[in-house]
């Protein structure tokens, strides 16, 4: 697992998302919709990293009533994405104070769906680091959920593992297990929301997985 946790049977993880939002000082300006949708995109990428799926979800929103239903339509549209049924919803905003800047926070509590096994793969990244408004100006270069649950569930992805704010450098050594590695891209540079997200594959799978993918994909080698 990389950031998740489990509880009893469950598997917790979670997502926060601030400064980003429609309010006049938040860093980047995009819908709320927008916004829940990459909290929650990053979430469940968790999730599938622990071998998991969410059947419930736990929301913090700062932002004020009216972006309560904004954010849920975000999260809807993850699921929408993967064409999954949306777990159960419940949470909180706070109302007592106006927050100059938008801020959200999303956990998921899932339950065991797969079993990763990278043994004798070729390792992969699926999409390329962006951070801020490139990746409102990038989407195809963003790793597409509907894509990697396909392969998760046709056993073409053995295990995958996001990426963020540390870069892709230090997430390629905590899921290749080595610090020896080839790759064209920027090692440091933030990935935001996960935009990319890194694969295992087994040879034979090869082919299938480059013709579901529609993001750059770039080799690991090593």
């Amino acid at each position: 697992m990389r950031n998740a946790i489990q509880v009893g049977t469950l598997i917790v993880t979670i997502d926060n998302s601030g400064c980003i939002g429609e309010k006049s000082h938040d860093e980047v300006q995009v819908p709320h919709q927008m916004t829940g949708y990459f909290t929650a995109r990053t979430a469940i990428l968790e999730q599938w990293c622990a071998g998991a799926m969410p059947i419930q979800l736990v929301v913090a929103n700062f932002s004020g009533d009216d972006a309560w239903q904004p954010y849920i339509n975000g999260f809807q549209q993850v699921f929408s994405e993967i064409n999954e049924p949306m777990p159960p919803i419940t949470g909180s905003s706070e109302t007592n104070f106006q927050a100059l800047q938008s801020a959200v926070s999303l956990t998921m509590l899932g339950e065991k769906a797969f079993v990763s096994n990278a043994t004798n793969c070729r390792y992969f990244v699926v999409g390329e680091p962006l951070v801020g408004e490139e990746v409102v100006n990038n989407p195809k270069k963003i790793a597409a959920l509907g894509e990697l649950y396909t392969g998760l569930k046709e056993g073409i992805i053995q295990a995958l593992w996001p990426t963020g704010s540390k870069g892709i450098g230090i997430e390629i050594e905590r899921f290749t297990g080595s610090d020896t590695y080839e790759i064209n891209l920027p090692l440091q540079k933030s990935a935001g929301p996960s935009c990319a997200v890194l694969a295992a594959v087994n040879e034979q799978n090869i082919p299938r997985f480059f013709e579901i993918m529609t993001a750059p994909i770039t080799e690991i080698k090593r």
